[in-house]
């Protein structure tokens, strides 16, 4: 064993004894055809009650991961002509959503479409997407970058008017059967804490929060509004293993050959020019904190989720990291520790690939 090897394996121990997350996944991919570089799985899939040992193949509530998925499916509609990147969004929401005249897709993809960040709909009696579409704009499309998840809701609404198609079958049809990620998909909802139990008893699902009005979640949204909506959403709502989003960025190193994406929008995506902001879906690597941490290329591109998931693509190093932890069990509060984690793993897993080579 390596000493690299050893430091993150014992970051991650680490994480789990301090109460980081009670259990983590970490796969980094090699995206020339190697394979898993290295695989790691620590601590339960529940601390509360203690549950089985975490393993490679948990699944997880990705959380915003799932908008990388969207992402995709939206790039997916534009190369099949179903629509452009910068078509004004108000034309095909017609008659509903006109106070988003000028925000295009471009805008909904990369968070500039003067939406606000978040809006608590579960809590009204009007449907989620449809209080969305009545959302007014913070500012002018196009002029400032606030990562949004009531941008996501309107594209979900976006891609259903132009395809004819429910957005769970969108996902299916054009992202997951395409790519053979057959253990990705959205879960039911309302199954109760009796339902929770037996699925951390399991082993086969990482538990989330201990919800006050929910009950303890274990293979159920933990988003509010993707719950409010039966689980199926465009900002959240998938549930995946370490293995299977690995293949998601496999497929996307490898979209042009695989006739599923077109290089230029491939390479649009991945252009790594917005430091800080998104392009077409994608993160980028601020300059500064970043939880890429240091070591990553600074062309690096990637997505955090807020269950405690996160994916980011080295170009330079040609891998993928991936962590899947479950941070939010049993209760939200513990942000600060998972943000102080992250760009620490991330800087000894570089430093693990560069001694393999």
């Amino acid at each position: 064993m390596s000493a690299s090897y050893a430091a993150v394996e014992a970051l991650l121990q680490r994480g789990a004894k301090e109460g980081v997350f009670s259990g983590a996944v970490l796969r980094v991919e090699g995206l020339r055809g190697t394979g898993a570089l290295l695989e790691l799985a620590v601590g339960r899939v529940s601390s509360l009650p203690s549950g089985p040992a975490m393993q490679p193949s948990t699944l997880f509530d990705i959380a915003s991961l799932t908008k990388l998925f969207s992402a995709t499916l939206s790039l997916r509609l534009v190369a099949a002509e179903v629509l452009e990147l910068d078509v004004d969004v108000s034309h095909v929401l017609a008659p509903q959503g006109q106070q988003l005249r000028g925000v295009t897709l471009r805008n909904l993809l990369e968070h500039r479409s003067g939406l606000p960040a978040w809006r608590p709909y579960f809590e009204s009696s009007v449907p989620v997407r449809e209080a969305a579409l009545l959302e007014p704009l913070e500012a002018p499309p196009g002029s400032r970058h606030c990562y949004s998840d009531v941008g996501f809701l309107v594209l979900m609404e976006l891609l259903e008017r132009a395809s004819g198609r429910s957005f769970r079958e969108l996902m299916e049809q054009e992202v997951l059967v395409p790519l053979g990620l057959v253990e990705v998909g959205y879960r039911p909802v309302n199954g109760g804490e009796s339902a929770a139990l037996q699925r951390i008893a399991t082993g086969r699902f990482a538990a989330t929060e201990q919800c006050p009005y929910r009950g303890l979640l274990c293979g159920e949204v933990h988003d509010d509004n993707t719950w409010a909506m039966g689980g199926v959403a465009a900002h959240a709502g998938l549930f995946a293993s370490a293995e299977q989003v690995a293949a998601f960025a496999r497929a996307w190193w490898q979209a042009p050959e695989l006739s599923f994406l077109p290089a230029e929008l491939r390479d649009q995506a991945w252009s790594g020019s917005a430091a800080g902001g998104h392009i077409l879906g994608w993160d980028t690597v601020s300059s500064g904190t970043s939880s890429a941490g240091q070591q990553l290329s600074r062309r690096s591109h990637g997505h955090l989720g807020f269950t405690g998931t996160s994916l980011w693509v080295d170009p330079e190093r040609a891998i993928a990291v991936v962590l899947l932890s479950n941070r939010v069990h049993p209760e939200r509060g513990n942000g600060a520790a998972i943000r102080r984690f992250r760009p620490q793993l991330h800087d000894a897993v570089a430093e693990f690939v560069d001694r393999m080579q």
